[in-house]
């Protein structure tokens, strides 16, 4: 009798069994919780190095993966050493979501003094065997605008830390809606302008090269176009095409304006193939056929 008093004692023996279990259960869960709201910044650094290929690239995190702040860097691949750091941090708040059709998502504000004149707002649904990103900014569904000087392509390794360029480049995402349904692949719809004002290179002699527009629009295959606005002395003119998960390509010429071939001769050699006054570039997988654009002067 006094053995089973004992063992019924507040305190005097070890709790029932599904009591222990319901305890392990919520230290587990409030552990997971407290992980998932303190999680290091540096988690979104590594993830974005990640989808980068290294090309852009996460210094000195900050706060967590909900509230934090990086210094962003241009990087010429994974292990290609130190990489050129861009002033100012961008910053960002991640917060979860009710979708419309009542799946869990996340948006994520972004925000970054010197290269955005306002904030850029991503957000995430998953859905059933489905999920959907989207792009615009955040005060309305307008485009995302960023500034961004030339020079700093110069961190993205070669060719640019040869070319040494100069100017400003005008970034415009008109939209950006990436979905994928329970069957089939993801379906991409892509609209960004680039426009290249005031470029100019180390390699020429001329104080100013031209101005050009890069645009990049479509899907589900994604086209590029790039040409050159009248009167650049530098010429510029090619196209190429990519699609999700598949190869990148892109064909192109370069040629000086009449009257300036002796200035960029030196840039044309570096810019790609020597092909009598034209120099032909190729990038990434031989996807486009053809001959590349025809001059134009």
């Amino acid at each position: 009798m006094a053995t089973q008093l004992n063992r019924s004692a507040p305190g005097g023996a070890a709790a029932p069994r599904p009591l222990r279990r319901l305890a392990w259960t919520g230290a587990l869960s409030g552990a997971l919780l407290a992980a998932v709201t303190a999680a290091p910044a540096t988690w979104m650094a590594v993830g974005l190095e990640r989808l980068t290929d290294g090309r852009l690239q996460g210094r000195d995190a900050t706060g967590t993966v909900w509230d934090g702040q990086v210094t962003l860097a241009l990087g010429a691949g994974p292990g290609s050493g130190p990489a050129w750091s861009m002033p100012g941090r961008l910053s960002w708040q991640l917060r979860p979501t009710l979708g419309a059709t009542g799946w869990p998502g996340l948006t994520m504000t972004v925000q970054h003094p010197l290269l955005m004149p306002q904030p850029a707002r991503v957000q995430a649904q998953p859905g059933w065997k489905s999920w959907a990103l989207e792009m615009h900014a955040a005060h309305g569904d307008g485009p995302v605008r960023a500034e961004v000087p030339a020079a700093w392509l110069a961190g993205l390794g070669a060719p640019w830390n040869t070319l040494q360029p100069s100017g400003q480049l005008l970034i415009q995402w008109d939209r950006l809606n990436w979905a994928s349904g329970p069957s089939g692949p993801a379906a991409l719809d892509l609209a960004l302008r680039i426009h290249m004002v005031n470029m100019a290179s180390r390699v020429s002699t001329l104080a100013v090269l031209g101005d050009y527009e890069l645009r990049i629009e479509g899907g589900p295959v994604v086209g590029a176009r790039l040409s050159s606005r009248p009167g650049s002395a530098l010429v510029l003119d090619g196209q190429g095409q990519w699609s999700p998960g598949g190869p990148a390509s892109f064909r192109g010429q370069a040629s000086a304006l009449a009257g300036r071939e002796e200035a960029l001769s030196n840039l044309l050699n570096i810019i790609g193939r020597r092909d009598g006054p034209r120099s032909l570039m190729a990038f990434g997988s031989p996807g486009l056929d053809g001959q590349p654009p025809a001059p134009t002067q």
